[in-house]
């Protein structure tokens, strides 16, 4: 089993990534947090909500399946965290 380190690298190494549960009003939201760190630091990231059209300025899509060209790994945030 690797260590927490070992696969944070793993999923770190991945270029698209989408986040789940990112929210039109960013404050306070985690994912939302996330979402703009993996934006930041280059990475292809995808907001995922099926009730924004946009997030933080960036198109968003209602369900994984909406990403063109699919996604290498992803943030899932629940509902109500």
């Amino acid at each position: 089993m690797p260590t927490v380190k070992e696969a944070a690298s793993e999923f770190l190494a991945k270029r698209r990534i989408a986040v789940t549960g990112v929210s039109r009003n960013p404050k306070g939201h985690g994912a939302n947090l996330v979402y703009r760190r993996l934006r930041e630091r280059g990475y292809d990231v995808f907001a995922v909500n099926p009730s924004a059209g946009e997030v933080e300025g960036d198109p968003c899509f209602p369900d994984l399946g909406s990403i063109p060209g699919g996604v290498d790994a992803v943030v899932r945030q629940e509902e109500g965290r």
